[in-house]
């Protein structure tokens, strides 16, 4: 049998940090490049710059660590519930005595690394209001003094200047150059806005940049440009890109142009629009007078009584017209009343004759009646030997009756 004394002579003893530092170079080795995907949760950005997260799925969580100099070149800011792909090593926590997944980059799952954080930075800026359109102010119609943040290298700058030569040369520029991509872009465009700012006495301040990828355009995608943008008091133009680019500033921006040179052309565009207004109200003026002058003309030839007769005398014309028409119609209406009265009347005259006593007799027929008038038209109540008149057609007759029989045939 062993003794406890021999027992520990056999194997060595570590200390906690001895066998803590065995575990992390083991893990580390074995881990040394590990590509993981999940569901970021409990995310919390430390002063020092530092994240720290978890990353879990249904099954499994593992505590993760995003030094400040690695996520500094991680464009999208870290959200609970983003699916991502971290890639970094496992390493050991020696004061916890935990493992933990060193990132050392991250990629959103299902979506871009730049669009998640072009989305991201948007939706922050438009909870605070800063992309709402009743705080755009307007661009000033006739620009005396325009600033221009853009870089000196660039051909944005000749092409802005061009546009401004070719529609008011009257206008002042002053250039507050800044680079407009790379590391450091961010602060300088900001910086030149500032610049600008507290020159004074400008008008409007355009930012532009030629176009590029979305990487070569990302400074403008910032949130320092954004906000240097929103704070500035006075109005900018954003000119970023080519017309199918889209940026942050040009959101924050008073007036987005879609490309530099739309831009300088958008500032400047207030010379040719009072040009264009003054043409359209000379147009306007000159006709509105010819039309006083016809009307003053036509009521002057209303007050001269020469002209007045003539009118009053082609007026007394058409109405003499219509009197006669007039009175040719109601002859002829009452002409033809009068016929058609005059037909009824003989059509009736005829009517009644054929219907008349006279007629009747005419055709041999009598009429007896005594003595007093009364005409007879039944032999009832006659006496034999009463005296009767009997009118014919032509003269009348004075009769005895000699006998009374009640039937004739």
């Amino acid at each position: 049998m062993y003794s406890l004394q021999n027992t520990s002579t056999l194997q060595s003893v570590l200390t906690v940090s001895e066998l803590t530092a065995q575990i992390r170079t083991l893990l580390e080795d074995v881990f040394e490049r590990v590509a993981v995907v999940g569901e970021v949760s409990n995310a919390k950005v430390y002063p020092s710059g530092h994240w720290y997260f978890s990353l879990k799925d249904r099954d499994a969580t593992i505590p993760c660590v995003c030094f400040k100099n690695a996520n500094q070149q991680i464009k999208f800011e870290l959200e609970d519930g983003l699916m991502v792909v971290a890639r970094g090593k496992l390493s050991v926590w020696p004061p916890r005595g935990a493992y933990q997944f060193v990132v050392t980059s991250l990629e959103p799952v299902g979506v871009g690394e730049w669009q998640l954080a072009f989305e991201q930075l948007r939706s922050k800026l438009e909870s605070e209001g800063l992309l709402d359109a009743s705080r755009k102010r307007p661009i000033p119609l006739l620009p005396r003094r325009i600033g221009v943040v853009t870089s000196l290298a660039g051909a944005a700058l000749q092409d802005i200047l061009s546009a401004l030569s070719r529609r008011n040369r009257n206008v002042e520029v002053i250039i507050s150059p800044a680079k407009v991509q790379g590391e450091g872009s961010p602060e300088e465009i900001a910086q030149a806005i500032a610049n600008l700012e507290q020159l004074g006495n400008l008008d409007v301040i355009l930012v532009a940049r030629g176009g590029g990828s979305i990487e070569d355009l990302w400074s403008f995608n910032t949130e320092i440009v954004a906000r240097a943008v929103a704070s500035s008091s006075i109005p900018i133009i954003s000119g970023v890109g080519h017309e199918v680019d889209l940026t942050i500033c040009d959101l924050v921006a008073d007036l987005r142009a879609p490309t530099p040179t739309a831009a300088a052309e958008l500032v400047a565009r207030g010379l040719n629009e009072l040009v264009e207004r003054w043409s359209n109200l000379s147009h306007r003026l000159a006709t509105r007078m010819e039309q006083i002058v016809s009307a003053a003309r036509r009521a002057t030839e209303r007050l001269d009584p020469t002209a007045s007769l003539l009118r009053y005398e082609e007026r007394l014309k058409r109405f003499s017209m219509r009197l006669s028409n007039c009175h040719q119609h109601s002859l002829r209406s009452v002409a033809a009343l009068v016929a058609a009265c005059t037909h009824r009347w003989r059509q009736n005259h005829e009517r009644l004759l054929a219907l008349g006593p006279l007629n009747v007799l005419g055709r041999g027929f009598a009429v007896i009646r005594k003595q007093d008038g009364t005409i007879i038209n039944t032999a009832a109540g006659i006496q034999v030997g009463e005296e009767l008149e009997v009118l014919l057609s032509n003269g009348k007759l004075k009769v005895q009756v000699k006998a009374i029989d009640d039937h004739w045939y």
